[in-house]
């Protein structure tokens, strides 16, 4: 598995909520939840991501076991952390959506919680693509302003935020992690992991993956983040958040065959 490129920008001048983090055969894209006033917590959402990924990485460490066993602990063992000085049982306490993979002898393991998304290419570059649509399935509300950002209500977000029936994200119950999707693949070219800062350029621009995929293993994962910013500075299109923390991970596990084009 080698990095073929890892870039992280933020949308705008606060602080980026989105973290990655890469080892020798694991990678990890994290996107912190925009923090809603009066979450019960001390803590902001670039610390609760780092918090996890750290998390991550120690139990990465340890004796291999299944990812939404390691990324349970990890929520676990954050909730240790903050627990005397912060209300979990909030329903919009700091959380975060994540995308997470891990090299084996055999396959790559992967796992997609929340809006994050996995695409790769196979070795005769085709192209294939996981992320978790739950969220795109709860029924709306109409948004509200809070702190200066339209946002569900609270209580709109605490009848589907980690309930059957609604969407999952890492947040203070470990037991979103067996709602991750989850799966094996062998045979793969480049792999890219990112955040919905990235994906907007699918959903909301109509670009297609495998497209998407030549350009990062031509220019780059940094040529992605320049072609959302492009587009997002084109896009005239009312009540939008017109800038997102947006974050690439683009690893490679053999030679490729758009990276010759």
């Amino acid at each position: 598995m080698i990095v073929a490129g890892a870039e992280s920008r933020p949308g705008s001048a606060a602080p980026n909520e989105d973290l990655l983090l890469v080892a020798d055969t694991w990678a990890l894209v994290l996107d912190g939840i925009t923090r809603y006033p009066d979450d019960g917590c001390v803590h902001d959402v670039p610390w609760y991501t780092a918090a996890l990924a750290e998390a991550v990485a120690v139990q990465m460490a340890g004796p291999a076991r299944p990812l939404a066993d390691v990324l349970a602990a990890a929520i676990d063992a954050v909730n240790a952390r903050h627990a005397p000085t912060c209300d979990l049982a909030n329903p919009v306490t700091p959380g975060a959506t994540a995308a997470l993979v891990r090299s084996g002898p055999d396959a790559l393991e992967w796992l997609v919680l929340g809006d994050c998304a996995i695409t790769w290419t196979d070795r005769d570059g085709k192209c294939r693509t996981e992320t978790d649509d739950r969220l795109a399935s709860v029924p709306s509300a109409p948004a509200v302003d809070l702190a200066g950002v339209r946002r569900w209500p609270v209580d709109h977000v605490a009848r589907f935020r980690n309930r059957d029936g609604g969407f999952w994200v890492a947040a203070a119950d470990p037991g979103a992690a067996a709602e991750a999707r989850t799966g094996t693949a062998e045979g793969i070219g480049d792999l890219l992991l990112c955040t919905d800062g990235l994906t907007r350029l699918t959903e909301r621009y109509g670009y297609a993956w495998p497209d998407l995929m030549g350009l990062a293993a031509r220019e780059g994962a940094g040529a992605l983040l320049d072609l959302v910013r492009d587009c997002e500075a084109r896009d005239q299109s009312p009540n939008t958040k017109r800038h997102d923390d947006a974050t690439a991970v683009l690893l490679r596990f053999s030679d490729h065959p758009f990276a010759s084009l």
